[in-house]
């Protein structure tokens, strides 16, 4: 768990893989007694939720142990169902993040120049596809400070023959208007933003300004509805990262996610298909139960 809260560099995707393995080794049938059990299983809940709580697939791994627990009648019959639930969304994410990637070439320009940032694997093999497809020439990637992951994806697309610009975060948004199509990833998709790694809102302004198109690539398991969406929290990352000492008088906020707007992207595009802003507040309205 102390490994999940202090992890900055890896990606939505990992980290959901992550949440998922706790939950199912935690599930497990040791004893314990049912409501026991049941209450240990839902403070596991709660602090994976906590350690992680700008990330949507976390949130959703959460919710999706809660529904299989939910109504167990011995511990055997419930830590079977969260292992299954948890195997079940292992395999699921696999597949979402393949299909995912597979959506871009088609949504792109051919030889398309495209801006990203930060650590997405979704927007990785969602790149590699374009350039498979003769859809991508270059890509220019912001350092994503300040755990630098940026670096990071720009080696591994270099060794995969992408031809690569690593750019200081500050020129993010003049290179917004230089290039064809800015594609981020996301960490949560709501009704009203996405949530992604600081610096996604001032790279989607200036893509806005300049009339280029911003997609966004993930999975649908980071399309929040309303109930999981307002666990959302930005919390204030370690300031130590920016300035080991600062001096009297000076605080220093550092942040890891802000939230862009959903009006300032073109498109999202999940494993199911790529969406306008109106259709994903559509998917996810709130549904009223009579």
């Amino acid at each position: 768990m102390a490994a999940l809260a202090r992890d900055r560099v890896l990606g939505a995707t990992a980290l959901a893989r992550r949440a998922a393995l706790l939950f199912r080794s935690a599930a497990r049938d040791d004893g314990r007694g049912l409501g026991r059990w049941q209450q240990d299983l839902r403070a596991l809940g709660e602090a994976v939720a906590a350690a992680q709580p700008a990330m949507g697939s976390v949130l959703t791994v959460v919710e999706t142990a809660r529904r299989a627990a939910e109504g167990a009648r011995t511990v055997g019959v419930g830590a079977r169902a969260v292992r299954r639930a948890m195997d079940r969304y292992v395999r699921w994410q696999a597949g979402a993040v393949e299909r995912a990637a597979r959506r871009l070439p088609a949504l792109l320009p051919r030889w398309a120049t495209c801006l990203t940032l930060s650590s997405s694997e979704v927007v990785y093999r969602a790149l590699l596809a374009a350039r498979r497809r003769g859809r991508l020439e270059r890509v220019v990637v912001a350092e994503s400070r300040p755990g630098c992951e940026g670096v990071a994806v720009a080696r591994r697309l270099a060794a995969r023959g992408v031809p690569v610009s690593l750019i200081v975060d500050a020129l993010a948004p003049v290179v917004a208007g230089e290039v064809d199509v800015v594609v981020l990833g996301a960490d949560a998709v709501t009704r009203t933003a996405v949530w992604n790694k600081c610096g996604s809102l001032g790279v989607a302004l200036a893509a806005s300004v300049a009339r280029r198109p911003t997609l966004v690539v993930t999975t649908g398991d980071r399309l929040l509805a309303p109930r999981l969406a307002r666990r959302i929290a930005l919390a204030e990352a370690e300031p130590r990262a920016i300035l080991s000492r600062p001096p009297r008088g000076v605080r220093v906020i550092n942040r890891l996610f802000d939230a862009t707007p959903l009006r300032l992207i073109s498109l999202v595009v999940t494993e199911e298909g790529a969406m306008q802003p109106a259709a994903v507040k559509r998917r996810l309205a709130p549904r009223w139960r009579a």
